[in-house]
């Protein structure tokens, strides 16, 4: 009689954890990815999903062994279904103090910087802001970095009315440090044939991280498991070797 009450016991204890695998790898079978067209990091070519972010993704799903595909939406529209919809991801999504309630997050994918680019050959060195202001500023007129520029002070400042100008006046020299961020010369080298790194990032004057951002609903056994699987792919070097491929070491999450 006590063996049977015993085995009834272990059947039933077999039985509830089976429900959570079960449950858990469901979850993590049934999750929507989600991201959107917009360059450098997750973008599309000839109808092809490209850029480290998603190249990231797709070595976290090989690892979770999960086939679901990355669907793209325009940036609102897979905002409002990962918010809204249980075990769905948005990526990459800035991590912000106002949005960090809202998802249980993953990462970080990479890191995006704001800050001056000057030519490789001219040699400037930059130590602090006020270094900065010795030269002549490029940046996009009407934006955030040019409103930046003038609050700090600066008073040298050439305005171009789109990046690829302001671009194209640093390699001419036109003027000495350009006010962009990280991913911009990236996607505009490409677009234009010319050599990224003949430019080069010489002072930074904030950042800010882009995760993978999951519903809040989603489990936190499906959160941990893709945590590990970045970790590892991060501590191999692997997420390393997918940026220098798209000479985007500016935006490695160290």
């Amino acid at each position: 009689m006590i063996n049977l009450r015993m085995s009834k016991r272990v059947m039933v204890a077999l039985s509830g954890l089976l429900i959570v695998v079960s449950s858990l790898f469901a979850g993590e079978k049934g999750i929507k990815m989600i991201t959107e067209d917009f360059p450098p990091l997750n973008y599309l070519e000839n109808k092809q999903l490209k850029g480290p972010s998603v190249e990231i993704v797709e070595k976290i799903k090989q690892k979770l062994n999960i086939a679901t595909e990355i669907k793209v939406y325009p940036w609102k529209r897979g905002y409002d279904m990962t918010e809204k919809n249980i075990n769905t991801c948005l990526f990459s999504t800035t991590r912000t103090a106002k949005r960090e309630k809202t998802f249980k997050w993953v990462g970080p994918l990479a890191v995006k910087k704001y800050g001056f680019f000057a030519k490789k050959s001219a040699k400037i060195k930059i130590a602090n802001l006020n270094d900065a202001k010795k030269y002549k500023v490029g940046t996009q007129m009407g934006g955030a970095s040019e409103d930046f520029l003038r609050s700090s002070g600066f008073d040298k400042i050439d305005l171009g009315v789109e990046p690829k100008k302001s671009y194209q006046k640093l390699n001419a020299g036109r003027f000495d440090l350009w006010y962009t961020s990280s991913t911009t010369p990236v996607v505009l080298a490409k677009s234009l044939g010319v050599d990224v790194n003949e430019i080069e990032m010489v002072y930074v004057t904030k950042e800010s991280e882009l995760y993978m951002a999951f519903n809040k609903g989603t489990s936190d056994a499906v959160i941990s498991n893709w945590q590990k699987a970045y970790d590892e792919i991060h501590k191999d070097g692997t997420i390393e070797k997918i940026f220098k491929k798209y000479n985007l070491e500016n935006s490695y999450p160290k």
